[in-house]
């Protein structure tokens, strides 16, 4: 998660730009003949969560205006919005269907120093081969070009996932699906003779059983070339403890309760943790999301004056409240997170009582994969991916599709558990 403006830097540094939603007719997709249209609004619909897009009202003009510097001319804005609850709500978030009961996409104005996630935008430019015949223009044929390329993603063993890619070109393009650089083989079965792998045009269920972080992408070919997607890493950690929250490859563990700092400590190094330590500005936002009032793990106890980390390392980046730190009235060598009504830090006496956040880190996951082997007699070795098959529903497809299940991409991978017998599905998100 990023702010508005960080978000935005990340789309313009790959040469895009957050969305810009400037008419609920504008159409997105259309892909194989099939007629699949959906306009921008329904796809960022379906999406779901919280997305920076592409309209503030930054300019000094005070006026709502796309990042592609047009006036907003339409808009889908959520009850009462926009509020500028606090007098400097200057960019606007989309939640998608799913939030809050939300049946379509609403528009809220956000700060812009609030993290998020975000979606970028950008033309897709399909180079092609032309040759004038009799005044006709011949297409000699169209390159695989991304449309939709898989990203990374975070899951715990047992949770499910999906990758989707899909590549416009002609002739229509192959997709064929990588793990670790290495192509996975279709139509291989398990010990029981049941279905392990199913590919189609690249559909793919698999289940991860174990922790680990593996690459994935995806390559389209025809005869007019060959294209491979970046890399993106699935990460599988092992399914977070009760009462333990997931951000950015740590685990946090919230109290309830109040303590002094160093029983405060103690209640994490039980549990394989410790106090938090806040290194990044992605970090400090997420935890003022959680309120004020908790312990962190700085402190200037040992020496006095100097500020260090429970690991052992200086402070390097700071958020300090106003005014602080100060020694207020008395000794104050430990950090709480939020004093009143600025959730910032605060020195303060370490025998006072608060509530505090403890930190460790979550395992990376492994989700290996039955992959093409050199010999197809070679015994099989020991695998950590269990794969089922799944079926498509071969009926015509209707032109009126409103939703992902319906609006199935060429090349889409789909992660889920492995069931006691071969299940088929339709499609969608599982």
């Amino acid at each position: 998660m990023r702010n508005w403006m960080d978000s935005r830097d990340y789309c313009l540094q790959r040469d895009a730009d957050l969305v810009v939603i400037n008419s609920r007719e504008e159409q997105l997709c259309c892909h194989d003949n099939r007629n699949y249209y959906y306009s921008k609004q329904e796809f960022v619909s379906e999406l779901g969560g919280i997305h920076w897009i592409g309209l503030s009202k930054r300019d000094p003009e005070g006026t709502w205006k796309w990042v592609d510097g047009t006036n907003m001319t339409s808009s889908s804005w959520g009850d009462d919005q926009p509020d500028n609850n606090d007098g400097a709500e200057d960019c606007v978030a989309a939640r998608g269907k799913g939030w809050l009961d939300e049946q379509w996409v609403r528009w809220y104005d956000e700060r812009c120093d609030r993290v998020k996630f975000w979606m970028c935008e950008k033309v897709v430019v399909v180079d092609h081969l032309e040759a004038e015949l009799n005044k006709e223009v011949m297409r000699e044929g169209e390159a695989p070009v991304f449309v939709d390329s898989p990203s990374s993603k975070t899951v715990s063993v047992g949770d499910t996932t999906r990758f989707s890619c899909y590549a416009s070109g002609k002739p229509k393009p192959t997709i064929e699906w990588l793990l670790n650089d290495r192509p996975l083989k279709r139509d291989r079965t398990d010990d029981q003779s049941e279905p392990a792998v199913w590919m189609d045009g690249g559909d793919l269920v698999v289940r991860g059983v174990r922790s680990g972080v593996e690459t994935v992408r995806c390559v389209a070919k025809n005869s007019a070339g060959t294209a491979r997607s970046d890399p993106a890493e699935l990460i599988v950690h092992d399914r977070r403890p009760d009462g333990w929250m997931y951000f950015n490859h740590s685990l946090y563990f919230i109290s309830t309760t109040k303590r002094n700092w160093t029983a405060s400590r103690d209640y994490c190094l039980q549990r394989d943790a410790d106090l938090i330590v806040i290194n990044s500005r992605e970090e400090q936002e997420f935890v003022k999301e959680l309120g004020a009032d908790y312990w962190i793990g700085l402190s200037d106890r040992d020496p006095e004056g100097t500020w260090k980390w429970v690991d052992g390392t200086n402070m390097t980046s700071s958020f300090w409240g106003p005014g602080e730190p100060n020694d207020h009235k008395e000794p104050e060598d430990c950090v709480v997170l939020g004093h009143y009504w600025v959730v910032d830090w605060n020195d303060a006496p370490c025998d006072r009582l608060h509530h505090w956040i403890c930190e460790k880190v979550a395992l990376g996951g492994l989700l290996a994969s039955y992959l093409e082997e050199e010999e197809e007699e070679e015994e099989e070795e020991e695998v950590s991916t269990a794969v089922t098959s799944t079926l498509h529903n071969n009926t015509p497809a209707s032109r009126d599709c409103k939703t992902s299940a319906e609006r199935r991409l060429s090349g889409q991978i789909l992660l889920t558990p492995l069931l006691g017998e071969s299940s088929a599905t339709t499609g969608g998100v599982l």
